[in-house]
């Protein structure tokens, strides 16, 4: 995705807020071009079933590809969170780190919102999974409860990545490596759902349609509680955040 450098509204003691409604517009057409593929794809079902079943036997000869894939699954989503905790510890003492404090907020708003309303249209759609459908013919990786679309896992690494991706600037090579390495990072876990035979390609599609299509709303919802605080708080607040991704980097480790 093109890199946006957004501009920023509000003076004084107020928090600046990042202005990104092109942006918002961006990430909605994008979801939504994103859901209608998906949703052709299911429809079709061809080019679905032949991916699943094109990997199959790299999941029954447990083929190293599906092994970094099943790291990638379970541990993706957490080392992306302690990439950012990492990151926010290292700016107190960096100067050069300087990306905006609120991006762990619309991080945390973007998981959220964008993971809420991806397990809300997973019991709207009520798609089986790939193994459920299939049964012995396939060997899936992943049992894992619940319905298909869009894959959890998809939506929810991408909203995690998304407001970093969009809000903190390219001016250090640092930042370029960070995301360079998140989106990796996310690329992955969304891969190793269909190579783990735990969803269908348009399951992810439909995933990352999700997030991108979930950022403006979870923007809109974090810029109204933040606009009801000061600049001055801000270090506090950041320190509140990051242990929030704490608490969600243990909770991706457990599951």
């Amino acid at each position: 995705m093109k890199n946006f450098k957004p501009s920023y509204k509000n003076e004084g003691t107020t928090i600046p807020l990042p202005d990104m409604k092109k942006i918002w517009l961006v990430c909605f057409i994008m979801g939504a071009v994103f859901w209608i593929i998906s949703l052709v794809l299911w429809w079709q079902q061809g080019i679905d079933q032949s991916i699943l079943f094109y990997f199959n036997d790299m999941r029954i000869q447990k083929d190293p590809i599906i092994i970094i894939s099943k790291w990638f699954s379970s541990y993706g989503m957490a080392s992306i969170t302690s990439i950012f905790v990492v990151y926010l510890l290292l700016s107190k003492l960096i100067k050069s780190l300087d990306a905006p404090l609120t991006v762990y907020f619309y991080t945390i708003c973007s998981f959220g919102i964008s993971g809420i309303a991806g397990d809300l249209l997973k019991i709207i759609f009520a798609r089986p999974r790939p193994f459920a459908t299939y049964g012995s013919e396939i060997l899936a990786w992943s049992e894992s409860a619940g319905f298909a679309i869009p894959s959890g896992h998809a939506t929810k690494s991408i909203a995690l990545i998304l407001p970093f991706l969009l809000i903190v600037s390219n001016k250090t090579m640092v930042h370029k490596g960070i995301k360079f390495l998140i989106t990796l990072i996310a690329g992955g876990v969304c891969f190793s759902r269909i190579l783990l035979g735990a969803h269908y390609f348009s399951d992810v599609i439909a995933g990352i349609g999700t997030a991108l299509i979930g950022l403006p709303f979870s923007m809109m919802f974090a810029n109204m509680v933040l606009s009801k605080a000061k600049q001055e708080q801000l270090p506090k607040l950041s320190l509140v955040w990051g242990f929030l991704l704490i608490f969600l980097t243990a909770v991706f480790m457990a599951l």
